[in-house]
């Protein structure tokens, strides 16, 4: 019985990490309903989800490495949640005025050319791998979108400043990661070319 269980524990657990990812995309229609209706309490809800939800990008990663469960749909869906999730709240906050809507085109188009370089890559069979600078990007912008869905003080943090700097900060790492992907795609191309 006891064996039983610990199989059924394990198998949940490697079945975890894609049911977190398909969880992040679950809350962008909560977040896109809510967060418009402009009241304090709900603002804070969807921050808080938010927060939850970008926790999971990490807590999925990390199962599927520990229990040995990375699949094929695992490493589809989860840039796609991840980015679905960030350009649905760069939106919201557009619609809020709290950012410059300049500031959301960019750093949403950004990740559609990426994702379009990666396809194009994927047919070649070439893996753009993830940069430190990309990394970084992810970090600041979890941060800066977290703190301008709050938009207030709290215990006399200025968060929507510091929402504001780390967004800049992030848009920076974003074209700059962006370019390097590019440059990583097209000497790749350049060289396939040479070599036929």
């Amino acid at each position: 019985m006891t064996e039983v269980t610990e199989e059924s524990r394990k198998q949940f657990l490697k079945q975890l990490p894609n049911k977190l990812t398909i969880g992040r995309i679950a809350v962008i229609p909560v977040l896109l309903i809510l967060y418009p209706l402009d009241i304090d309490v709900l603002n804070i809800f969807c921050a808080a989800l938010f927060a939850i939800a970008s926790f999971t990008d990490f807590l999925d990663g990390y199962l599927a490495r520990k229990y040995d469960s990375v699949s094929a749909l695992g490493a589809l869906l989860d840039p796609i949640a991840d980015k679905m999730l960030a350009a649905s709240c760069l939106l919201l906050l557009a619609y809020a005025k709290t950012i410059f809507p300049l500031m959301a085109g960019l750093l949403i188009c950004r990740d559609i050319a990426i994702n379009g370089i990666r396809l194009v890559s994927l047919k070649y069979n070439y893996d753009i791998v993830v940069s430190e600078v990309g990394k970084w990007k992810t970090g600041f912008l979890g941060v800066a979108i977290l703190c301008l869905l709050i938009n207030r003080p709290v215990f006399d943090l200025p968060i929507n400043l510091i929402g504001m700097i780390t967004l800049w900060i992030g848009l920076g790492l974003s074209l700059y990661s962006g370019w390097e992907y590019a440059q990583s795609f097209l000497r790749f191309h350049n060289n396939r070319k040479k070599s036929l």
